[in-house]
């Protein structure tokens, strides 16, 4: 595969919608797991849903102050920012010697620094920040979460691993585009 593809464009809205569900999932899952995971976000205050009567064999979700709803959600900052997950294209066929974990951590560390620059630059665009890390414990300048970590690494090796096959499936997709209704 050559470093630039003329694809890019066509596979550009896959990683970003790939991007925003993920994030969704992630979030939905993590707020429904542990109440104050958006308070350590800092996206909104929300007060805890009041049960009747809590028992102690109740299912997660209805444990007091647990949102049954699992509302997940996103910015649409991020938008441009999960587009910007194109790059692992190229840097796959880089990072192609590598074993997994190097090539984990190194996708990591780039995602952390485009999170990080996207987020100072938000905040100097807009005032603030739309992930406020800053009430978490393991953050940077409020920007980054080092305890985010292995769901990066993750995230990561998963998006490197479905760029194949977005490259793969592109000549279908600009088939399907090619139609005329």
């Amino acid at each position: 595969m050559p470093l630039f593809d003329p694809g890019i464009a066509i596979r550009l809205p896959l990683y970003i919608v790939l991007g925003i569900v993920c994030e969704f999932l992630f979030t939905a899952v993590c707020d429904l797991v542990n109440p104050s995971f958006l308070k350590s976000w800092n996206v909104w205050q929300r007060q805890a849903v009041a049960l009747r009567t809590p028992s102690a064999k109740a299912p997660l979700w209805r444990l007091p102050g647990r949102d049954p709803r699992a509302v997940g959600y996103s910015f649409l900052w991020m938008i441009p920012i999960y587009g910007l997950l194109i790059f692992i294209e190229p840097m796959r066929v880089v990072l192609a010697p590598l074993p997994f974990y190097g090539r984990g951590v190194i996708y990591v560390i780039a995602l952390w620094i485009v999170e990080y620059v996207g987020g100072w630059f938000i905040k100097k665009i807009s005032g603030r920040c739309p992930w406020d890390y800053s009430a978490s414990k393991f953050n940077l300048h409020g920007y980054l979460r080092w305890d985010f970590f292995p769901f990066w690494f993750v995230f990561t090796l998963l998006v490197e691993w479905l760029s194949g096959k977005f490259i793969a499936l592109t000549p279908a997709i600009k088939a399907v585009s090619a139609w005329r209704l």
